[in-house]
């Protein structure tokens, strides 16, 4: 397979060959395998999970992986393992990729941890709006699109050192941070905080304008999913 999309349509093919007779259902990630899968939050847009395996480690059994948004945290290469005993090996994971659904048990093939965080949206389409302009549009050079298709968009930003945003908006979103970050973020009352993040971190953001500005003397990058 040469991309992520050619993966994405072979699984998607192989999933419902397998499935064919099965229950609509069975374990997800959390149930069948929650040693390397852990719950960071929910909320009526999105739930986010963490995903961790250690050198060559693998999922504790097969489970139902829905349509969903993968960040790497780490340098990925992983098996999937599918029930009727072939497998699929997906490309090497960039910072953000769609991974559609389908019964799996994952495997890390690397020597070495690799960690990611799982973004899967929640309810329907159209629940949150966006407000203000489209970053894309107005800032071309510091954002662009990684996943983007009916459910999600999936954005990645990457800010000079010492510069500001320009005024954009977005909906409900999750953003993951790929760096460490210090922003100052102007508020509508006139006053400006300022947010520290570190890399790894997963914060939930309701729909708004803003123009963050760095605050470091070092690039910063970020994965931003919104929800449409």
């Amino acid at each position: 397979m040469k991309d992520a999309s050619s993966f994405a349509i072979l699984l998607s093919g192989l999933a419902g060959l397998i499935g064919f007779g099965e229950p609509a259902r069975a374990a997800d990630d959390l149930e069948a395998d929650p040693v390397h899968h852990k719950l960071e939050f929910q909320n009526e847009y999105f739930q986010v999970n963490r995903g961790s395996f250690g050198p060559g480690e693998i999922a504790a059994d097969f489970f139902d992986a829905e349509g969903v948004v993968l960040v790497a945290l780490t340098p990925m290469r992983t098996r999937l393992h599918l029930p009727d005993g072939k497998f699929v090996d997906p490309p090497p994971a960039g910072a953000a990729f769609w991974a559609p659904p389908g019964k799996i048990r994952p495997q890390n093939l690397l020597d070495q941890r690799a960690e990611f965080v799982i973004v899967i949206p929640r309810g329907a389409n159209g629940a949150s709006k966006r407000m203000g302009t489209d970053a894309l549009d107005v800032d071309p050079d510091h954002w662009k699109a990684e996943v983007d298709n009916d459910a999600v968009r999936a954005l990645r930003y990457r800010g000079d050192p010492r510069v500001k945003g320009v005024l954009h908006g977005h909906p409900a979103h999750v953003v993951v941070f790929l760096t460490n970050t210090k922003t100052l973020l102007p508020q509508s009352d006139g006053k400006s905080v300022v947010s520290v993040r570190k890399t790894g971190e997963v914060i939930s953001v309701g729909a708004g304008e803003h123009a963050p500005e760095n605050l470091l003397d070092e690039p910063v990058e970020v994965i931003l999913i919104e929800r449409k």
